[in-house]
Parts: structure tokens; sequence; C-alpha cells
């Protein structure tokens, strides 16, 4: 706990079997932590509430009166209610991963004022989306002081949790109850008798709650209870669910009426929706609810009524007997309906109440289910299930049920489950346009996304060859194909079947459809080597896209990435940054879930080559996170691939091998991206010295696409000539170059040029060599690839150094420095200040930089420098360097009083005077 109040992530885990005391050592925690100053959120799930979506969450953030932190408590409540409502009262579009990165920045909000506890007991029985959120808030904390601790069944172990939590190592404490010895027994019940004590431990097992519950029972209920048990590890909980019973029997029949509505309301218990259900006069039940509280069986708690414990609550709602919770369901449904109260408390209750042909409750739960499909899919899935079931089967309610299939199929797929998604849309395919062709989309989307292309490709050639298709129809479909063939290994199918889309468009005024044509059109040209071609058809994609409102361009978002993508190799950063960012809003909005990883996906590989690496990493992960949440293997493949480069130049390639080790046998299954996959491990391998991996990556086959084979033979040739082969890593090279030249695009020009350079160094001819590097670097610089132009510097840096020029190897080395710094690439930078170290030993002693004012700076200090000479503002260098921005003006203090200047303008002078110096040496 102290580690989680400086600052730390902690989470404890609790696992038990029923009545071990679980919620007791939490209860215990959470008071503990108060006393340590956290603030404490403290949920707990149930049995009865879980088609409520975060229902444990809403409970832990519940805003209690008095409260200090109301304030931040509500706005989370909101954000997850109001994520959850009906459509009319959402505010904005919120899928399941921008609400938890929203919810995840509220809670960071909170921590800003002090360390936060979240407490969640019995998550066994929380509902799917509160598991969720809580897997992705111990995968990527929030930055605060934060202790997150659960408890669960051992026997109910939530499989997300249960990974995150082993994720975090060190940071997670485990705590496994085990059932109370007979000596513990002894010291519990010291007034028992030997004799039955011995029977209690023989009935219970040791379990805490159930000797506490029994202590009092006959003998002759004791010893029953012990021989039905002794199979058993522990006295059945039916059991005890009768033998707590027996404290509600003995209650008047109205009071236990009461018990029985308040089971049935929930928790915590609202006067008036039990009022509602029980429909005993105002004064017999408030006798009623104050009786329930003098028995103990129901406690009073910040300002609102809750059983004592969950198995008491669980007595009163079993034993009230089938029919009776029915209707009081029934009840319950029908005032919230009159109430206008949460439209997923009204589905709750209408989903245990309603009656096959109950038409409003079916519209009710479709109503809910839509609600909350982006949000918490899971819940959608069950309303829907439960709505088809009550919807009478008759000839006349045929297309709603269709209607109600597509939306089940849809949440299915949201949720991850993709094989259940797909049978369910083959019911809908059997339908007639336009549902059909929707579900053929979206089954062909889910195909794509499990990696399965040939699936995906047959489905769209079946609606194809369908007869007397709509012209639409065979154009979606030809779309379809075009973006299946696009991630195989032959650009040459993909153009063909984009042109053939073009074709049936001719006339057709359908622009949504053209633009996706046309993005898949410039991608697949942009892969076969036709880059003229590919820029015209980009230049016609994007025109039609940025024409489109929002609406039509939802249903065809899987067109932003590959138009983002081309945009990205031709130099437009700022026409891929606008569509990515368009894509994204509209995908959240809209809840196209699926289009998230993709988008993300291509935002990482933006950022990387604008040399943004904390933000490459960062959409990168989101990707990851994204991918896992769908469930899918081919999304998580590829953005798990695109992080190996960012992470590389960030943080070595000790932490690049370890990722590229864990993903080895997870590779991309398309053509295209398995050839991407190949050229950055290669490049993982070789920064780690180990060149024979590195080729034995990119030579296991020929390259897809006309991009990636360049640089393939670039890094090709690199490797080998280190591995010694000098000669034929010349030809290597040469071909990469002539390739490159070909293509005209710089910064495949920058590769093949390095290439070349590096060649040639290890060949001993550094002076053409340096002639090749000052080229890749120049051709770097107008891609608009710092971090590569960098690294192109620094090997310009070790040339000049052998051809004795220190004046520019200083000033290479200058440049790279802080080309570096500005990107975030904390492991090159380390590697160039070794560098330059050593190249400065190395220059004759008359040559070597005399010492200046800058040289009393700390590396820190002088790599904040450097980043203010940039133009970055205190928050940007913070968020580059991971700092806190007080800890940035910290260090700029220290600078400015070191040399004893008083702003940014003087500092950015004396450095720029320092350059010029250090070009003068030598």
């Amino acid at each position: 706990m102290s580690s989680a109040a400086d600052g730390a992530l902690r989470a404890v885990v609790v696992r038990g079997d029923p009545g071990m005391g679980k919620t007791r050592l939490l209860a215990e925690l959470a008071d503990l932590a108060r006393v340590r100053g956290f603030a404490v959120h403290h949920g707990q799930a149930t049995e009865f509430e879980r088609d409520v979506p975060f229902g444990v969450y809403l409970a832990a953030f519940e805003p209690q009166p008095g409260d200090p932190d109301r304030d931040a408590q509500g706005a989370l409540t909101e954000l997850l209610v109001d994520a959850t409502g009906p459509s009319e009262a959402r505010r904005a579009g919120l899928d399941r991963y921008r609400l938890f990165q929203r919810a995840r920045r509220l809670i960071e909000d909170q921590g800003a004022a002090g360390p936060v506890a979240i407490v969640l007991d019995d998550l066994h029985w929380a509902d799917q989306s509160s598991v969720e959120l809580t897997e992705y808030l111990l995968r990527r904390p929030p930055r605060a002081a934060l202790l997150i601790a659960t408890a669960y069944r051992a026997a109910q172990v939530p499989a997300g949790i249960a990974r995150a939590v082993a994720e975090l190592g060190d940071a997670t404490v485990h705590i496994s109850l085990a059932p109370l010895g007979e000596t513990d027994v002894a010291a519990l019940l010291p007034e028992a008798d030997r004799g039955r004590r011995q029977l209690l431990y023989r009935t219970t097992h040791g379990n805490p709650l159930y000797l506490q519950a029994l202590a009092d029972a006959s003998e002759a209920t004791l010893t029953a209870l012990a021989e039905a048990g002794e199979a058993a590890t522990g006295a059945p909980e039916r059991a005890l669910l009768d033998v707590l019973s027996t404290e509600l029997t003995v209650l008047t029949p109205d009071v236990r009426q009461v018990a029985s509505a308040a089971a049935v309301a929930g928790e915590p218990i609202s006067l008036d929706l039990v009022a509602s259900i029980t429909e005993l006069p105002g004064a017999a039940f408030d006798h009623a609810i104050d009786h329930l509280v003098g028995a103990g069986l129901v406690v009073e708690a910040d300002a609102a009524f809750r059983f004592r414990h969950p198995l008491v609550r669980a007595a009163a709602y079993w034993m009230a007997g089938a029919a009776w919770r029915s209707r009081a369901h029934d009840r319950a449904a029908e005032y919230l309906r009159a109430k206008g109260g949460p439209l997923q408390l009204l589905a709750h209750h209408t989903a245990q109440s309603a009656q096959h042909g109950d038409l409003q409750a079916v519209r009710t739960l479709e109503a809910a289910a839509a609600a909350a499909l982006d949000a918490a899919p899971s819940t959608a899935v069950r309303l829907l299930r439960t709505a088809i079931r009550l919807l009478p089967d008759e000839v006349d309610r045929a297309l709603w049920r269709v209607r109600l299939q597509w939306a089940l199929g849809r949440a299915l797929g949201v949720t991850g489950d993709l094989a259940a998604s797909r049978q369910i849309l083959q019911e809908v395919m059997r339908a007639s346009a336009p549902l059909r062709i929707a579900a053929a989309g979206f089954s062909s989307m889910i195909y794509r996304l499990l990696g399965d292309f040939d699936e995906a490709k047959a489905l769209v050639t079946t609606e194809l060859t369908r007869p007397q298709a709509r012209e639409r129809s065979t154009s979606l479909a030809q779309v379809g194909l075009a973006a299946v063939e696009l991630m195989g290994r032959e650009p040459g199918k993909a153009r063909l079947a984009a042109a053939v889309a073009l074709r049936s468009l001719k006339d057709a005024d359908d622009e949504p459809l053209e633009s996706a044509a046309r993005a898949i059109h410039a991608l697949a040209s942009l892969r076969d080597g036709d880059v003229a071609a590919s820029r015209s058809e980009a230049d016609r994609a994007a025109w039609l896209t940025d024409a489109m409102t929002d609406d039509a361009l939802a249903p065809h978002l899987e067109l932003i990435a590959p138009l983002a993508w081309v945009e990205l190799h031709l130099r437009r950063y700022d026409d891929a940054s606008r569509h990515l960012r368009r894509g994204l809003d509209i995908a959240y909005r809209a809840g196209r879930s699926h289009s998230v990883p993709y988008l993300l996906i291509v935002v990482s590989a933006l950022n990387e080559r604008q040399g943004r690496l904390p933000e490459a990493v960062t959409a990168a992960e989101e990707a990851r996170e994204a991918s896992r949440l769908i469930h899918s293997r081919e999304t998580l493949a590829m953005s798990s691939i695109l992080l190996l480069r960012p992470l590389l130049w960030r943080d070595g390639p000790r932490a690049a091998l370890e990722l590229a080790e864990r993903i080895s046998g997870t590779r991309p299954r398309s053509g295209w991206w398995s050839g991407l996959a190949r050229l950055d491990l290669a490049l993982v391998y070789a920064e780690a010295g180990q060149p024979d991996r590195a080729l034995a990556a990119l030579t296991a086959e020929d390259p897809a696409d006309e991009p990636t084979r360049t640089y393939c033979l670039a890094l090709q040739a690199m490797a080998t000539a280190t591995a010694g082969a000098r000669s034929e890593a010349g030809s290597l090279a040469e071909r990469a170059l002539s390739r490159a030249t070909e293509s005209g695009l710089a910064h495949q020009l920058g590769f093949a040029h390095r290439a070349q350079a590096k060649v040639l160094m290890l060949c001993g001819r550094s002076k053409d060599a340096a002639g090749y590097a000052e080229q890749a670097a120049d051709h770097f610089a107008a891609a608009g690839a710092p971090v590569e132009e960098g690294l192109t510097r620094q090997l310009a840096a070790e040339l000049y150094a052998a051809l004795g020029s220190v004046g520019q190897v200083r000033d290479e080395i200058g440049r790279a420095k802080s080309l570096f710094a500005a990107a975030g690439a904390a492991w090159l930078s380390a590697a160039l200040a070794r560098d330059e170290r050593r190249l400065a030993a190395r220059a004759p002693r008359g040559q070597r930089r005399p010492a200046g004012p800058l040289e009393a700076l700390t590396t820190r200090e002088r790599q904040i420098a450097d980043l203010v000479v940039g133009g970055l503002t205190n928050q940007q260098i913070a968020e580059r360097l991971h700092l806190s921005p007080k800890t940035v003006e910290a260090h700029l203090s220290h600078t400015f009083a070191k040399l004893g200047v008083q702003s940014r303008v003087t500092l950015a002078q004396l450095l720029a005077a320092d350059a010029g110096r250090f070009r003068g040496v030598g």
C-alpha cells in the first residue's frame, strides 16, 4: 500500500472458495486505505445484476453525500451511464476502448489530488464489461497513485484479469484464503464443547462463513448437513441458503415480502422501487424496513440500505418462489418505465419477467441492446438473445427477427466472439438485400480480422455470383474482393479487382464506394511500384472522402487506413493525420469497433515516420488493446510488429528483441504484412548484433511488394556486409538503389543510399561512403523522417572521423543529437553520446573541442535545452522524455542559472554560437 501511495500501481488479488472471508478482508483493506489517505471506491458485484453493464463500477463510484470526492465519483458514473443509455441520451459515441480511455483519465484526474484505491469484490459475478474495464486498468494503469484490489472465487477466475495481474509481476500481491484448521475453530468458538466443534468442523470443513452461520444450528441439522456434504470440500452452498432462510421464515409475512422485494430490486436498496414491488401501505412498509434493519438482515451505510451479506440477499431472493419473483420483476419494470428509470435496469427486470409474445418487452430489450452495443456489447448479446426468444414466430414478425439476428451477429463480432458472429450472420445472409449485403460485408471483415483471407474472398465471390444481383450489391462485393486481395501477396490482383469495381461504379454516382475502391487501388498501385498511379488515385480518393458526410463515410471506414497509408509514403503527412483523426472520431461515434485497430496501426506508423516515438509506441499499444477487445489475432499481430521499430529506437535492442521473441509465433497471416513483419524483425536482429538471424528473416521468401522489396534488399546488403560477404553486399546495395531511384520516393532513396554508405564503409572506402551518407541524410530530411536522418548523420560522423574531418564530425553529431532528442529516441541518444566520446578521443589533440559554457550542463539538461531550441513547450518536452512538466521546469531553471541566461531566446542564441564554435574546430 505504501508503494501505491508513492505513485506506483499496486494490485491485490484475493482468491478463495465462497465464505472464506474475501469480503471481510477487502473491507479491512479499504478501511486501512482510508486511514492512509486513499480515496476509496468500494464496489461489489452480485449474481442477480449481471445484465447491468459496469454494475460493480457504478456501485464503487456512486457519489456519497458529503464526500469530498463526490464530483470525481459522479463524473465516472455519469460517463458509464451515458455510454450505455438510450441513443438520444448519449452525448458522444463511445466504444469500449474510447470509454476505457476516458474512465482512465477520470481516475487520473482524481489521483492528482491524492492516492486512489479501487476495491472490487465478487468479480466472478461481475458483468463482462466490468471485467474488461478492470483488465484494461491493470494493463494500462492511470498515471496516478493507484491500488486495485479484487476478489473472486478460486474456481471462477476471470481469465482476462488473471492474465493482466500475472503480467504485473511483483506489483501484485496474491492472497489465497485457505479453510480454518481445528485449532482455529476452537479459538473462534471457545464456548462450544469439543464434540460440537468437531461436528461443526466436519460440517463446514473450516469455512469461516459457514461456521458463523451454523454456530447456533441444532445438532440434528449439523449431522444431516455433515452427512450430505461428506464428498464435498465444504457445506453445500444451497444447504447454507436453506439455513440462512430460517432467519427469514421467522419474520411476519409482510416483512418477509419486503425482504424478497428488496432482493429483487437490487442494491443499494431503493425504498420507492421496493415499495412499488410490495404494494404495501406506507406505514406497513416502513415498519418492515425498520424490522429488517433491527434484525440485522439489512444494514444502513452511507445513507443507503444494503443486505448484511450477499448470501442473505440470495436467500431472500430464492425463498420467494419463481412465480412471485417473475411478477415482482414485472412490477419493478412497470415502475421504472413509468418513472423513466435507467434503461439498462429496466431491461434487466424486463428480461427476468417478460413472457413469450410480449412485444413491448422485445422493444425494450432491443433498445437497451442498441444502447449498450458499443460500450458494453456482452450485455447487448444477452439482451438480444432474450428478445429473439420472446418474439413470436409469426410470418409478419420475420423481418423483425432477422433484424434482431443482424444486431446479435454484430454484437457478437464486437465482443470478439467472431465464430459465433459468423454463425448467426449465416442465417441473416439467407434474407433478402439489404440485410444480406450488410451481413456479408460484416462477415468478410470478421474473416479478415481472423486472418482467414481465403474464406473472406470466397464470401464476397459468392455474392458476386448471385443471379440478378443489384448493381450496388455487385459493386460492394467487388470492393470487398479488392480489400481482401489488397492484404495478399499479389498487389496486381488487388489493382485488377479495384479497377473492376471502379468500372461497375462508372455511372452509379456512389461516392462512398468509389472512394473506397480508389483508396484500395492507390495502395495496390504503390505496392506494385506504380507511384504515379498511386498518387493520382490517392488524389481522387482524398477528394471524395473529404466531400462525404460522416454518416456516408461511416459504413466505409476501412478505406481510411489504406488511403492514409498511401499518404504516409507520399509524404502527405498532414492529409494522413487529418483523415486518421476523422476516421477514429467516426469509428468511436458510430460504434465501428472493428475499424479502430486498423486506424491506430497507421497512426503508429505515421508517428514513427515523423519521429514522434512516444506517440508511435502509444498508438501501437492502443491498437494492441483494441485488438484484444475484439479478439482479432490479425490486427494484434500487425500492431505488435509496428511496435518493434519505435521500441528499438527508444528503449534499445534488448527491449525490441524481447518483444520479437514473444511475437515470433504470432505473425500476421496476410501476405503483405508477413513481408513487413520480416523486415522489422530483421532490423531488430541486425541492431542486436545478430546479422545471421536478420539474413534468415529477409531471405525466407520474396517480399510481396515493391517498397518492401527495396527495403529488404537494402537491409540485406547491410547485414551481408556486416557478416563479411562484401562483394555480395555491394551487388545488393546497387539493386536497392536502382529500385529506389525508379520509385523516386525520398524515404526509399534515403534507405538505399544509407545501405550503400554502410557497405562502402565496411569495404574501407570511407570517402565514397561519406558522399552516399550525405545524400541519404538529405533524402531522409526531404522525407520528413528525423530518426532515420539522425541515424544517417551518426553514420556520417563515423565516416568523417575516419577521414580526419573533425569539424564535420562535430557538426553531424550535433545535428543527430538534436534529431534524437526531439524524437524521444532515448536509446539512440545514449548510443550517440558514447560515439561522441569515442570519436572525440580519436581526434588530434590540437583539434579537440575547447571547453565551453555548455560543458557544465548535465546530459538531461543539454537534452532539454536542445528541445527548447527546437521550439517545444515544457509540456511537449515532458511528454517526449516521460517527465513531469515541473521536472522540466526545474532542469531549465538549473540550465539558465549555469549559463547565466534569462530566456529561451538567449538560450537559443547561446547554443547557436556554440554550434558555430563547434564547427570552427579543425
